[in-house]
Parts: structure tokens; sequence; C-alpha cells
């Protein structure tokens, strides 16, 4: 077997997983971290929030994501640059978090990425598909932070004629 499947097939049937919860929303203004602990699967999951912070981004930063941001046409090759760069300063924003919580890399079992949105059309547009655009590369974080790392999570939701939301009722389950 794979060796990255089996690790996932570890965590999975660990009785309970360190996760990191990343998101970064559309008004730019930093990356959120949570690190919750989960318990049992499915609709009998159990959590508890186990630490939070709201790192800020810098204004140049912002101002990368801006030049990109909902933009009709860009520079394909900034795009991609920016991809690779949101991915490692999210994963030095969770290193940092990390250490002010003092919990080792190790501890955590993974990330959970939402990504950078860019481009949002739950909606067809004229006889142009649903789609959604999210950067931050997963493959970098994972690297940089030594943990196993999914993202890009709205794709299959907006595929499906979704909103491109498909944790949030689960969340809505859980905490209403």
């Amino acid at each position: 077997m794979n060796p990255g499947i089996e690790t996932l097939y570890r965590i999975a049937n660990k009785s309970k997983r360190m996760i990191l919860g990343l998101m970064s929303g559309t008004s730019l203004d930093g990356l959120d971290i949570a690190l919750c602990e989960f318990e049992g699967a499915g609709l009998s999951t159990k959590f508890q929030l186990k630490q939070f912070v709201s790192l800020p981004y810098s204004s140049e930063f912002k101002e990368s994501i801006q030049a990109v941001f909902a933009k009709e046409q860009i520079h394909f090759p900034s795009l991609s640059t920016l991809n690779a760069e949101i991915g490692i300063k999210h994963a030095e924003l969770i290193l940092i978090a990390l250490q002010s919580w003092g919990i080792k890399p190790e501890e955590i079992d993974l990330i959970a990425s939402h990504g950078q949105t860019v481009m949002h059309r739950p909606m067809r547009h004229g006889n142009q598909p649903n789609s959604t655009l999210q950067i931050g590369d997963g493959d970098h974080i994972a690297l940089k932070t030594g943990i196993i790392t999914l993202s890009d999570f709205r794709q299959k939701h907006i595929a499906a004629g979704g909103e491109g939301a498909p944790l949030a009722m689960y969340g809505d389950y859980f905490l209403f």
C-alpha cells in the first residue's frame, strides 16, 4: 500500500485525532488557524477546540492576492507563483502558531486547508459551468510543516451543483 494512504488509514483509525483547520476568507485579513481534537466519526463525532489564532497578512501579501482576486484576466505565471507563495506563507504561519502554543508538528495528525479563494462562481454564467478556484498549494504546506495536508474541498461540491461549502452542514450539525 502507498505509505501516504497507510498513514491516512492509521490516522482515521485512531481513537482521537489532532487536526489543524485553516481558513482565509475573501476579506484577505489573514489566516485563521484552529486546532481541534476529534473523536469518533460520522454523526457520532465529538470534537473540542484546543487552540485558535488569527494571524494577519502583511499589506504586501494582501496586495499580491488582490492582484488576482476575482479578475477577469490575470497574468497566469503570477497566479501559479502565488499558489506556491500562499502555501509557503500558510506553512510559516502554522509553524508560528504551533510554536506559540508549545505544540510540536509531530503532535498534529493532519492539516485541513481551505485555501485562498480567488474566484467563486457557484452559479452558472451563461453556458459556463459552476466554478471556483482556491489557491495555496497543500503540498507546500505539507512539505514545509512535515504534516499531511488535505486541501481544495470545494471542487466536487461545485461540480455536483452545490455552493462549494461541503463541510458547512457537517459543522452546523455539530455546533447547532
